[in-house]
């Protein structure tokens, strides 16, 4: 069974943006796809057993914030 959990994330304005949050996200455990919405800053996380912390720490160490 695949979780999906949506998060916003600050400063994330280009395609460029999306691409780096995007793959520092997919390295975190338990991810398997995500999403980035850019007019509304927000990236959709699917996988299972995907750790929240983890990725939380992914966009922040990509230079981003999450809320």
């Amino acid at each position: 069974m695949s979780d999906m959990n949506t998060y916003t994330v600050q400063g994330m304005t280009c395609s460029s943006c999306a691409t780096k949050v995007s793959t520092a996200v997919k390295q975190a455990a338990g991810v398997t796809g995500t999403d980035v919405e850019l007019d509304s800053g927000t990236l959709t996380v699917t996988g299972s057993e995907v750790d929240d912390a983890a990725v939380r720490t992914a966009i922040a160490d990509a230079g981003y914030r999450v809320h």
